[in-house]
């Protein structure tokens, strides 16, 4: 990989390590059931939460989309057909990733914020219901992170990248099922929780790490 690409590399793991510190102090909580109902707001989430934790995600969340953008947009440049249609893609990776980030966000701090106040029935209720209003922003989000993360699988696959077919084992789609995996494999803990949380940027780390590590297919980048 030549040098003049390492740079934007970089830039993806700093995204992306942003995003997954904020994700960590999200995740990083005892991971007792409050609501069947609730996949991210968790027992730990309740009136001993650090409300400070939403103020530096949403920091880091918002000093790595810049990084991110760069490292993601860049990723078209591995693709032999069809450039435009991936970089297209590629660039609303990091916007779904945000509003993502922020919905969670929200949802957490109300939960949190009434729990504080010692209303722990008004903090399911208004949980619920921000939850419910902020479900379609996030169904749309998740198809932004999503199908570029299948496509690179596909063009891998299928050839159409200047990188080798092995290189469809540090896809980032596929550390983040790995990793989120766990949770049904190691004892529930807050650690198994963080992990949790953090999957989605730790799989996109393995994979600029790997771009970084290794040169591609003929020398053709």
């Amino acid at each position: 990989m030549k040098k003049e690409y390492q740079k934007y590399w970089l830039c993806g793991i700093i995204g992306a390590v942003c995003f997954g510190i904020g994700d960590w102090l999200l995740g990083y909580v005892d991971p007792g059931i409050v609501n069947e109902s609730f996949s991210v707001i968790k027992a730990g989430h309740g009136a001993d939460y650090d409300l400070f934790k939403i103020t530096i995600t949403l920091l880091f969340g918002a000093i790595g989309v810049p990084f991110l953008m760069l490292g993601c947009v860049k990723m078209a440049d591995l693709i032999t057909e069809e450039k435009k249609t991936f970089r297209f893609w590629m660039a609303l990776l990091p916007v779904g990733w945000l509003i993502i980030h922020f919905t969670v966000l929200i949802s957490i701090y109300v939960y949190s914020w009434c729990m504080h106040s010692g209303t722990a029935e008004t903090a399911e209720k208004l949980a619920t219901d921000i939850l419910q209003m902020m479900q379609p922003a996030q169904m749309v989000s998740w198809l932004f992170a999503g199908i570029p993360l299948v496509l690179l699988i596909v063009y891998v696959l299928r050839g159409k990248t200047v990188l080798k077919k092995r290189s469809q084992f540090f896809t980032p789609l596929l550390w983040m099922a790995l990793l989120s995996g766990l949770k049904f494999v190691i004892p529930a803990s807050p650690f198994s929780n963080g992990i949790d949380t953090f999957c989605m940027n730790a799989g996109l780390i393995i994979w600029f790490v790997y771009l970084i590590a290794i040169k591609t297919e003929e020398n053709r980048l």
